[in-house]
């Protein structure tokens, strides 16, 4: 797949400007204003029921923000439907597996790849010299998978399961990456190599990712954003976020 032509680099990647998502009664997220830059690492972190996974599901169009307005690279992308954002650049990654466990590693990855481009409905069978086949090997290699290719996913580790996940992410070749929880489930062992892909993805692709465990989340960010509530609460560096007294108060003084 031919990547996308740069962007000036004077736009910012995301800009939410008082962004809100109601249902029914409840505000799940309140006036959510947030600027990330082209190349930048954000993590948002928040006790359960924060809203951090609503809140990337209103950036994504899964559910449209009820108030606000969402800019993707100068693009006022609030109204548009999920696809179509997609193709606009953005990728995520879900909390819960999305994965067709009844096939390998490979064919979830060639059906990302097919899904990302037009004639994504085509019947016709790929062969050996796919160009598709070789974008998804591609990014087997990119996402640490190349020797379970062949394996089924439900018979790999829930780690390399999240690793297949987000090389299916990147099948787009998104120009804004958003990753909702990585790390969650994962052991002791299995977080480095989480961490060293994410470190490993190109500087000029912006990421975002929600992440409950705050050493996973500092390690790999630029700038954190705390929510409580559906609201952004504190924004700081990762070398001061953790010593902030708010921060401290919601993961500590409410047992999280």
């Amino acid at each position: 797949m031919t990547p996308p032509p740069p962007l000036p680099t004077d736009t910012d990647a995301l800009v939410l400007k008082g962004v809100g998502r109601r249902f029914g009664a409840l505000a799940a997220v309140s006036n959510v204003s947030m600027t990330i830059k082209q190349g930048e690492r954000r993590a948002v972190l928040g006790p359960n029921g924060a809203g951090k996974t609503t809140l990337f599901n209103t950036i994504c169009g899964d559910f449209p923000p009820t108030s606000g307005r969402i800019l993707l690279f100068g693009q006022d992308i609030s109204h548009l439907k999920p696809h179509q954002r997609a193709r606009l650049g953005i990728g995520r990654t879900y909390q819960t597996s999305l994965l067709f466990t009844g096939l390998s590693v490979l064919e979830n990855l060639y059906l990302a790849v097919r899904g990302a481009r037009k004639g994504r409905f085509s019947m016709l069978k790929a062969g050996p010299d796919d160009a598709d086949v070789a974008h998804a090997r591609a990014l087997a290699d990119r996402v640490r998978v190349t020797q379970l290719l062949s394996a089924q996913v439900d018979a790999i580790s829930h780690g390399q399961r999240r690793q297949v996940e987000i090389g299916m992410a990147l099948a787009g070749n998104p120009k804004l990456l958003m990753l909702d929880e990585p790390a969650a489930g994962l052991s002791a062992a299995e977080r480095p190599e989480l961490v060293a892909l994410i470190r490993s993805l190109p500087r000029e692709l912006t990421l975002v990712l929600i992440e409950h465990d705050m050493d996973v989340a500092l390690s790999n960010a630029d700038i954190v954003t705390v929510m409580k509530d559906g609201e952004v609460v504190v924004e700081n560096t990762p070398d001061l976020i953790a010593d902030d007294p708010v921060v401290q108060s919601i993961y500590l003084g409410e047992g999280h």
